[in-house]
């Protein structure tokens, strides 16, 4: 069952469609990594799926809950379902790493202090940040940065949670570790991940589904497997960095191919 569906969405900055009639299904659980070149319209899509952005065109379903047309009041009930965890992390460095992660609690339960206590280490505890709860954000690493910011994104216990270039700024140790975590929310607590990210490695690692966005459409969908073993020239170069793939002209052959989507060729 879909948890997630997109259909012919379109978005327009300055007469060009940085969006091109997505469409796209994410089942419930999986993990599905959203890759693509920069502006190939992975960020913009994104920022439409957390309700952050309005498209010019489509639809987005979240639990069957269409949001393209929702007030603000309406799409705040709606983000109770998702967490998000951002690029940077996006602590509040006035706050500590426990302060953080009850901040969402505070603002969207009833929850008695003493509650929200006990759920915030449960979460710190979840993420490998047990004692730490004091610490500021100043005085920790990148790594654990991002694994606060995740207790925070899982706090009120969401089916769906998005990242944003999960890794960045990570040594490839940090960077497995969350991705572990990544994992491990998926596949024990049965969460749903969107992952934008251009890391390969990490997507491989991760992914039980793949979409590879070019010129704001999806050129590619399937398993890591399939995408690997793609023929469109421009997903060989982009997962594999093969110069030998782009050979014959990444740009014109990956607008040929989308041709031929379009017109079901």
């Amino acid at each position: 069952m879909s948890i997630i569906e997109v259909k012919n969405l379109v978005k327009i900055y300055d007469n060009r469609r940085v969006l091109d009639g997505i469409n796209l299904k994410i089942e419930k659980g999986e993990t599905m990594v959203i890759m693509g070149g920069s502006g190939c319209g992975k960020s913009t899509l994104l920022k439409i799926l957390i309700g952050q952005l309005k498209p010019d065109d489509g639809q987005v379903y979240i639990d069957e809950d269409e949001i393209i047309h929702m007030t603000d009041r309406e799409l705040d009930v709606v983000r109770r379902k998702f967490g998000m965890l951002y690029q940077g992390g996006a602590l509040l460095n006035s706050l500590t790493l426990a302060e953080n992660v009850a901040l969402p609690l505070k603002e969207h339960t009833k929850l008695d202090k003493r509650i929200i206590d006990i759920i915030v280490k449960m979460k710190l505890a979840q993420v490998g940040l047990v004692g730490f709860e004091d610490k500021m954000p100043a005085e920790i690493s990148g790594g654990m940065k991002k694994r606060a910011a995740l207790a925070r994104a899982i706090a009120l216990d969401p089916h769906i949670v998005f990242y944003d270039e999960p890794g960045a700024g990570l040594d490839p140790i940090v960077a497995a570790v969350i991705d572990k975590l990544i994992m491990d929310l998926s596949k024990k607590l049965g969460m749903t991940s969107v992952v934008v990210t251009h890391e390969m490695q990490s997507a491989f690692r991760i992914a039980d589904k793949m979409a590879v966005l070019f010129k704001g459409r999806v050129i590619e969908l399937g398993t890591p497997d399939q995408i690997k073993n793609s023929n469109n020239p421009y997903v060989q170069q982009f997962v594999t960095g093969s110069l030998e793939a782009a050979s014959i002209s990444a740009k014109d052959s990956t607008e040929e191919y989308i041709k031929s989507l379009v017109e079901g060729t």
